[in-house]
This record gives structure tokens, C-alpha cells and sequence, in this order.
């Protein structure tokens, strides 16, 4: 299988290094690229300087959903298997990377999200986040029809399967992880969680402000509704969307 981790990165200069570091000390056979999400310090010049592909956004898509359509055009793109979404803030942690990549390897699922709340090792995220992440796992997990405990995970891994279908047959773009699950799934995905442990971020602030806490469940809500309202038109895996 060729593997690519997709580090996703917004001014993140002072976890940059830290985090391409982990990911070479623990490398079992992947590449590596940097999608940088329109960053204003010197993120992709570090990545470039440690020999890492930067694809670069001229803007910021205001969020790391943004950065979805990016990776899995360039996996798509380059012929791999698998992608795996790594942040780039250094909360994600590359010797756990195997167990959301298992599955996949193993023909048990399409579409792997690591969870911080199945065992609850590690860094769990603020109250107030945590509120939304439980809200919104709920809601997800009614939807589909099994649990769902972490939808805001960015530690996740795709087959080609998933990733070939919003490169090259999915035409909008995605702006959450309720909206990329719950089109996987309609589309015939195999979904599953993993416990996975990660890390509190050791510099910077989260995109994740005062703002983004008001606006999360509103935007929430009405990509949850826009999915719903598109689920007649969803094209299925099997419809030659393997590739």
C-alpha cells in the first residue's frame, strides 16, 4: 500500500519542525506533504527546508476543513492508497498512526477517525469543546446508526475509495467533519473509530476562538441539514467510484 500523512498547517512555525520530526523518527514506508492552509509566518519554509512537498493556499479557508479537497486531490493525484489527515499543531502523535491505519490495511473499513474519548488517554480538549464534540457526535451517531464519539477528530485515514470520490466526483467543497462523514457514509463508506492518544498543542493558539465557538453549531447544524437534503442525489461507491 503507499501511504501518504497530510500535515495540515496554519502558522503553526513554532510546531512545524517538532511535528515533521516525529512523523521521520516513526516513518514504516510513507510520504509526507504539507498542506498549508494560507499561513502568514514561516511554516512552509521550514517544511521546505526538512525536505517536505508544500502545497500552499493563497488564503485560509477559516478552518482545516478547508484543507480536505487539497490532500485528497493531491493523493488522488499522485496514485496512493491511503491518506492519513496529520495536524500540524503537534497535538497529533505519529507512533499512533498504525492504529488508525490498520483497518484500512485489514479490509475492515474505508474511513478511520481517531478518538480521543473511547478510552480517554491523553489530552480530552476544553470543557466548552468538548460540549460541542459531544453534541454533534450524538446528533452524527443518530444519523448514521452507530456511535460516533469524536466527529471533530482531525486524526483520520481514507482509502482510495473515499478520497477519489471528492477529488474527482464530489464538485463542492467540505466545511466540517459532519459533512465528510455523513457523505461517506451515504456513499456506502465503512466508518470506524479507534482509540488513539493524543497531546496538548506546546505552542500557539487553536484556530478554535470565541468566534468559531459561537458560529461552530450553527454552521454545524446547516451542513447537517444540507447533507440530509442531498441524500437522494449522493452517488454510491459502487456506481465505478472504486478507481
Amino acid at each position: 500500500m503507499k501511504i501518504l500523512i497530510a500535515i495540515v498547517a496554519y502558522n503553526e512555525e513554532k510546531n512545524i519542525a517538532e511535528t515533521v520530526k516525529d512523523l521521520q523518527q516513526h516513518n514504516f514506508g510513507y510520504d509526507i506533504v504539507l498542506i498549508d492552509n494560507g499561513s502568514s509566518d514561516r511554516t512552509a519554509e521550514i517544511a521546505k527546508k526538512m525536505e517536505i512537498p508544500v502545497v500552499a493556499h493563497c488564503i485560509n479557508t477559516g478552518s482545516s476543513a478547508g484543507t480536505l479537497k487539497s490532500y485528497f486531490l493531491y493523493a488522488y493525484k499522485h496514485d496512493y492508497d491511503i491518506v492519513c489527515q496529520f495536524d500540524g499543531d503537534g497535538q497529533h502523535v505519529a507512533s499512533e498512526l498504525p492504529k488508525i491505519i490498520k483497518p484500512i490495511l485489514d479490509n475492515k473499513a474505508d474511513y478511520v477517525i481517531g478518538s480521543r474519548f473511547i478510552t480517554r488517554d491523553g489530552f480530552q480538549s476544553s470543557a466548552l469543546r468538548r460540549l460541542g464534540i459531544s453534541m454533534f457526535s450524538w446528533l452524527d451517531s443518530m444519523i448514521v446508526g452507530y456511535r460516533i464519539t469524536d466527529i471533530t477528530s482531525g486524526f483520520r485515514a481514507y482509502n482510495r475509495k473515499v478520497f477519489a470520490y471528492f477529488a474527482k466526483d464530489y464538485r463542492h467543497e467540505v466545511y466540517d467533519t459532519s459533512q465528510l462523514l455523513l457523505l461517506s457514509h451515504f456513499a456506502g463508506a465503512r466508518i470506524v473509530e479507534v482509540p488513539v492518544v493524543m497531546q496538548e498543542r506546546k505552542h500557539g493558539v487553536s484556530e478554535y476562538d470565541w468566534y468559531n465557538a459561537v458560529t461552530f453549531p450553527i454552521k454545524g447544524l446547516i451542513t447537517i441539514m444540507g447533507v440530509l437534503l442531498q441524500i437522494r442525489k449522493t452517488r454510491r461507491f459502487k456506481h465505478g467510484l472504486e478507481d
